[in-house]
């Protein structure tokens, strides 16, 4: 039992590090200098934020079926701001619930079915509207995803620099309505984000799925959307081959949001689960890793260890004040996620599911994503169960 006391302590102890660590890391992106690109691109006297502007811009929008305030999310992408982009929807079946939603939009155009085959039908819509689409910057965000006016002059203010291929963002969940949808919004800027900054450190070569913006020749380049038609992760998959393809892939400090849909834990947690399996299979050794991110329950586990001992109590009541502190500092100060205060009591049922969660990553070779139940190769693909 001294033994496991020890293990659990030094776990502990290395999952306290890593809340100090991982926050420090998103404070750090958060608060360098904005210009990471060079103040005039290619020699021009024009500066980048005005280069990007006159870009003509893309916004590419898979849909399928009905997500929770769905038209008021597409509507952000329709008001913004940018003098020259257009919107593209795209769903997979002539019989789309959402089709009635979409052509209400009479500003933006809307494509049904695909010419390609795979298992992940997201990337099959999507290769339909990027052959449609006239923009020299592809923008793509999930139906859940809603943006302020500025989103597009954000994310693609990087692009004025030839060698940016790719640029992607994180995000916060908002209007939580149940506690499933509030522990999903502390996985997003609490457990998510800090491990991206993490990461991001030494820079990342990988996309994440609710928004990234591509460069239009990187992409094809690349291979275009016909190279991720059968993988899981193809956010990071896409962000990967535009890497290979010789291009630069940045973070954006925009941060966009997420509507939670009030949905049932079971839900949530399956969701959770593939996001899990997504990981383990996208970077192995990276989610290996996080066996070192669980802090706060190693230190209840040290706790029972202990016999609920007083030296355990102190352990526990120390890492439990740290994950509240570097939660805050990252999620409502460098995130602004305002769902946090209401929600900062779940965080340590969040950290519990969020091991728990991990584990099970281990465990199984197939999720469920959009009704459908997918089998994942060996190497990283998706199949249908049929």
């Amino acid at each position: 039992m001294g033994f496991l006391q020890d293990i659990l302590l030094a776990l502990t102890a290395i999952g306290a590090l890593y809340y100090a660590f991982s926050t420090i890391a998103l404070v750090f992106h958060f608060c360098r200098q904005a210009k990471i690109l060079t103040p005039y691109a290619g020699g021009s006297e024009i500066p980048p934020e005005q280069i990007s502007y006159a870009a003509k811009i893309s916004v590419l929008k898979p849909i399928c079926g009905i997500d929770p305030e769905l038209e008021s999310n597409l509507t952000t992408f329709l008001t913004q701001d940018h003098p020259s982009c257009e919107v593209l929807f795209g769903v997979l079946d002539d019989n789309d619930p959402a089709l009635p939603i979409l052509r209400k939009f009479t500003t933006a155009t809307v494509h049904t079915g695909s010419a390609i085959t795979g298992s992940n039908n997201k990337v099959r819509i999507l290769h339909s509207l990027a052959k449609q689409a006239s923009g020299d910057i592809l923008v793509i965000t999930d139906a859940d995803t809603r943006a302020a006016p500025d989103f597009l002059r954000e994310i693609t203010a990087p692009f004025a620099e030839d060698r940016i291929g790719a640029v992607t963002c994180l995000y916060r969940g908002v209007n939580a309505r149940t506690i499933a949808d509030s522990l999903e919004a502390l996985h997003m800027t609490c457990v998510f984000a800090p491990g991206v900054a993490s990461h991001n450190i030494k820079g990342i070569d990988f996309g994440l799925g609710a928004a990234i913006a591509v460069r239009k020749t990187a992409l094809e380049k690349a291979g275009g959307f016909a190279e991720l038609t059968d993988y899981l992760a193809d956010d990071f998959a896409l962000g990967r081959i535009i890497s290979k393809a010789g291009y630069k892939v940045i973070l954006s400090n925009y941060v966009i949001e997420i509507t939670l849909g009030g949905e049932s834990l079971p839900n949530v947690l399956k969701r959770e689960l593939r996001w899990s399996v997504t990981t383990r299979i996208s970077r192995p050794w990276g989610h290996l890793g996080l066996v070192f991110t669980f802090g706060f329950t190693y230190a209840l586990a040290f706790l029972a260890a202990s016999g609920f001992s007083k030296r355990g109590w102190l352990v526990l009541w120390s890492v439990m004040l740290l994950r509240l502190i570097t939660a805050w500092l990252g999620a409502r100060i460098c995130l602004n996620d305002r769902e946090f205060p209401r929600a900062a009591y779940l965080l340590p049922l969040r950290d519990i599911i969020s091991f728990a969660i991990w584990v099970a990553g281990y465990f199984t070779r197939s999720v469920n994503w959009r009704g459908r139940r997918l089998i994942i190769t060996k190497q990283g693909k998706v199949k249908a169960d049929m």
